[in-house]
């Protein structure tokens, strides 16, 4: 559906204005879809963020600093999430034997399981994305890449 006819708006002033709206109209959109699908395993969005960061790097530790570099969502608040995580039995916090002002965060193998129900889940998850075409959806993300610069 056309945006204009989502927020039902004639026309916008410009195209790069129309883009802008529709980045942002999308991005909740998105949104909507993640939130009840993670909600459903017991996990944020942003917490499974940091267990896929950890997982890439397992069984090697990952530093407070790099996981909020490798962040999708650069705002969250890594000290909470992995707080959370802990809590969760997902994830474990030390202080770096080598160099005491680092802490290193490791994924447990619970971290790991929940990644892999998440795994299993996730073909419903990316559903919404089938209206698509392959060769769409390399352009779209292209195209998204182009605009970061």
């Amino acid at each position: 559906m056309r945006i204009e006819d989502e927020i039902h708006q004639k026309e916008f002033k410009d195209d790069y204005r129309r883009l802008m709206v529709n980045l942002l109209f999308t991005n909740n959109w998105v949104n909507q879809q993640l939130t009840p699908f993670f909600k459903g395993l017991g996990l944020t969005l942003q917490q499974h963020n940091v267990l896929a960061i950890l997982r890439g790097q397992h069984p090697a530790p990952v530093c407070f600093g790099d996981i909020q570099n490798r962040m999708v969502d650069r705002n969250s608040n890594v000290t909470r999430l992995i707080d959370k995580l802990i809590e969760k039995g997902f994830v474990t916090r030390d202080i770096c034997q080598s160099n005491r002002r680092m802490i290193e965060v490791r994924i447990t193998e619970k971290g790991i399981e929940k990644l892999q129900e998440v795994d299993a889940k996730s073909p419903s998850l990316f559903e919404c994305f089938h209206n698509l075409t392959q060769e769409e959806a390399i352009l779209a993300s292209s195209l998204l890449d182009k605009l970061r610069g």
